[in-house]
């Protein structure tokens, strides 16, 4: 199952969720969106608004892939679970999110180059992206809290280098 998830925040991510569900007629396997407060309504999967926190993260740990926006609780959870992770941020340029914060994040994952995470910038890329990602497979990481921690430091320190 690829799982597609847009958080809470109150602004739509149709952006994704109309490139998702063009490409979900090609993709192997199920998928599955959280769509949030997106206006946009998936034809070709299946989808819901919300759902309870416990259920949300058994919906990552399930998943082949995640794709999803640069969200930091879905980001912790994927490293958790050694679980392949797909960002594409929210713009501030599409009226998705309030600053570029996500942009930002983003270009440091990028950077650091963990694995199981992977990045894109816009949605042209996503279909591509996920069949690569598909095909190599899940990589493994050392079980245990280190990359949870990790990315924590990083977070930390990217705030404070922003103050």
């Amino acid at each position: 199952m690829i799982f597609v998830t847009v958080g809470n925040d109150f602004r739509n991510f149709d952006r994704l969720l109309k490139k998702m569900d063009e490409i979900a007629p090609c993709l192997p396997g199920k998928v599955v969106i959280q769509r949030g407060y997106s206006r946009y309504s998936p034809r070709n999967t299946d989808c819901f608004d919300f759902i309870p926190m416990d259920r949300a993260v058994e919906s990552i740990r399930r998943s082949e892939l995640v794709v999803s926006h640069a969200g930091i609780g879905t980001i912790i959870h994927c490293k958790e679970y050694q679980i392949p992770l797909l960002i594409l941020p929210r713009r501030k340029a599409f009226a998705e999110h309030m600053n570029d914060h996500q942009l930002e994040i983003a270009h440091v994952l990028e950077e650091r180059r963990d694995e199981n995470i992977y990045v894109v910038y816009h949605e042209d890329e996503l279909k591509e992206a996920i069949c690569r990602i598909l095909k190599e497979g899940k990589k493994m990481t050392p079980k245990g809290d280190a990359g949870k921690t990790n990315l924590l430091r990083t977070i930390r320190d990217f705030v404070q280098a922003i103050r």
